[in-house]
């Protein structure tokens, strides 16, 4: 039977593993906590708990959730659900754990913490491994290097490279796989990660083993096997027991690979790993199948599939498939036999999609032999014809029903294939019609704001402005004691007229038509903060041209909305924009050093919704996020063929 393979990445924290003493002080001081405190340190007592308490871990990662959920923390509920997954994991309840880790990877690509996603998609991939979906798996691990190399974080990209690894070593590709092992393990060691090594050590292992060196295979599984005992991972050290158990009974030493066996089981009961327990017992029963005795291992056979059905593993099911398969066969109950064979192929052709049917071919020979000899024995030599014309019209009648079913199945497929398709078109094209209806209602904003601004510079500014003049020719008329009092009325014509023009710039700004986006940023920041206690600084390089008028627009509405949200609601004293291109994007950067929107659990305003509705109609994306020491970082990009887009 063949041997499973190592557990590997991100199941555990990128230190060494943490003695019990620590994990004591942090339950101690649990009560001690409140709000986000309480939940952070409730995710780090289910991420540290797993390897040796997993369903204490999953307590305290369900406590973490419910927190989190009330505090309604985006990062601490994708968190929780990360940690809840690694949980189920640790159980072999794969599908579970795919569910969870998608949750977390949905919010975290949603909350924009691309380091998280990146660790959930390696998850996931490692999950889809265990239930055999090897294509799946591959995608997921290989989004996940082009992110760890992308930021050049190289402890995490080789533990991909592990994974990877171990997805050549389920296609046979067995030096492939050592090179990819090769890789990973000269980082763990420059890097002294324990736990990287001891993974990498056991993959190698399982490649030496399948190209026939036995002797190297075992030195480098007792390697990993001391590396897991020291930081105590027992599910590891679980894994690593079975395969010692395999590789001395391959090199000749049954009796020390039942030890192995059965300590293996020992400690996959005790921490209810049914993974392991289920892989060890199939061992055992092919002993008892090479000894002869095969109700023994039968029994065990039969329960070792139970198992696997129930975690959904395929490959340890295909593995009870095929050895029920051949115990039938020995024992002559060919009938069992085919049938047991037949759901191996089932399962086969699941993890690897090959057809090739030859041995279920034999066996069926073998039973249909057997059965001809009973009629023969039954029947006399003048039925012989009756029964072979039978059988031919059973055959016709199953392949007859055989084909109407696949084409009613290539029938449904392509039927759903086209529903989903056009499904989608129409999702597109609502998409498309709601984009056209917001891109019209910021139009027509726009159009009102400029005839408004129109009117008031036009219209009221200009009757203010003569009002002012024949007030101050008529109060040359008079003098005395009224002078004051025409002089306070003089001023405060001057203070309307300056005020109508002022909310007429702010609707329309004639600077920014006049002369470009920079110059209207400068303009309004000037104009808003000359008499603010508030500082600013603005930064712009490679704008100096103009840009579609749009794009401009759009961009002077959002920064203005920005500001006016920094000087609302923030409390900062200083303000950072910066505006600049490079070779994809036209971005808009502003930062203050307010008290920032952590913690701030509310519905988005009207003003966020409105910055996030101009910036999709120009195929945009804005993204919020906290400042290095206080506040917060507000970065919008737009791509460069739409900004450079010019009428």
């Amino acid at each position: 039977m063949k041997i499973p393979v190592f557990l590997s990445l991100f199941l555990l924290p990128f230190v060494l593993f943490s003695q019990q003493t620590e994990l004591d002080s942090l339950e101690n001081i649990l009560s001690q906590k409140q709000g986000a405190d309480k939940v952070e340190l409730l995710n780090e007592l289910c991420w540290k708990l797993g390897p040796s308490d997993n369903k204490k871990a999953g307590t305290y990662g369900y406590q973490a959730l419910e927190l989190a959920n009330e505090l309604g923390d985006s990062l601490l509920i994708a968190e929780a659900y990360n940690n809840i997954g690694v949980v189920y994991y640790r159980n072999s309840d794969y599908d579970s754990a795919i569910i969870i880790y998608e949750k977390a990877l949905e919010i975290s690509q949603r909350g924009g913490l691309d380091l998280l996603a990146a660790r959930l998609d390696s998850k996931i991939g490692v999950a889809y491994l265990e239930l055999g979906k090897y294509g799946l798996s591959v995608k997921y691990q290989l989004r996940a290097v082009r992110y760890f190399e992308e930021t050049q974080d190289s402890i995490k990209m080789s533990q991909c490279y592990t994974n990877l690894a171990r997805v050549y070593y389920e296609n046979h590709e067995y030096e492939k796989a050592n090179s990819y092992d090769e890789k990973a393990l000269d980082i763990f060691v420059r890097y002294d990660y324990s736990y990287g090594m001891a993974t990498t050590y056991g993959s190698m292992a399982l490649n030496f083993q399948e190209t026939g060196d036995y002797e190297k295979a075992i030195t480098y599984l007792e390697k990993a096997l001391g590396l897991f005992k020291e930081l105590n991972y027992k599910s590891n050290v679980a894994t690593a027991l079975l395969n010692l158990g395999q590789l001395h009974r391959k090199y000749g030493n049954t009796k020390k690979g039942i030890a192995y066996y059965r300590e293996a089981i020992d400690l996959a009961k005790e921490i209810n790993d049914l993974h392991t327990y289920a892989a060890t017992s199939a061992n055992l029963a092919n002993i008892y199948a090479e000894t002869n005795n095969f109700k023994e291992a039968e029994n065990l056979y039969l329960q070792t599939l139970e198992i696997a059905q129930e975690m959904k593993t395929l490959k340890v099911e295909h593995q009870c498939y095929r050895e029920l398969a051949r115990l039938y066969e020995k024992t002559g109950q060919y009938k069992k036999s085919l049938a047991y064979k037949s759901k191996q192929y089932v399962v086969h052709d699941s993890i690897y999609n090959i057809e090739k049917y030859e041995q279920l071919s034999e066996l069926e020979t073998k039973y249909e032999t057997e059965k001809k000899e009973q009629e023969i024995e039954l029947w006399k030599v003048e039925n012989e014809l009756k029964q072979l014309t039978i059988k031919r019209q059973q055959i016709f009648i199953i392949g007859t029903v055989t084909g109407i079913i696949l084409l009613l199945a290539i029938a449904f497929l392509w039927y759903n294939r086209k529903r989903l398709q056009q499904k989608a078109i129409l999702e597109a094209e609502k998409n498309k019609y709601r984009k056209k209806l917001l891109e019209a209602s910021i139009d027509a904003e726009e159009k009102e704001r400029k005839r408004i601004a129109r009117e008031l510079h036009d219209g009221v500014a200009q009757q203010l402005g003569g009002l002012k003049m024949a007030w101050q020719s008529i109060s040359k008329e008079y003098k005395g004691k009224s002078v004051d009092k025409l002089a306070e009325i003089t001023k405060t014509l001057d203070d309307a007229t300056d005020e109508v023009r002022n909310i007429s710039h702010q609707m329309m700004p004639k600077s920014l038509g006049t002369n470009g986006l920079v110059y209207a940023i400068e303009d309004m920041l000037d104009k808003t903060f000359k008499y603010s206690t508030i500082k600013y600084g603005f930064e712009h390089y490679g704008v100096e041209g103009r840009f579609n008028e749009k794009i401009e627009l759009s961009l002077y509405r959002v920064c203005q909305e920005l500001v006016n949200n920094v000087i609302k609601h923030s409390g900062a004293d200083f303000i950072s924009i910066q505006l600049f291109k490079n070779k994809r994007h036209l971005i808009l950067i502003l930062e203050d050093n307010g008290k920032g929107m952590q913690g701030n659990n509310k519905k988005p305003g009207i003003g966020l919704l409105n910055i996030a509705s101009r910036i999709d109609t120009i195929n945009g994306e804005v993204n919020y996020e906290p400042g290095p020491e206080s506040g917060t970082v507000a970065t919008i990009r737009i791509p460069i063929e739409v900004a450079d887009n010019t009428p």
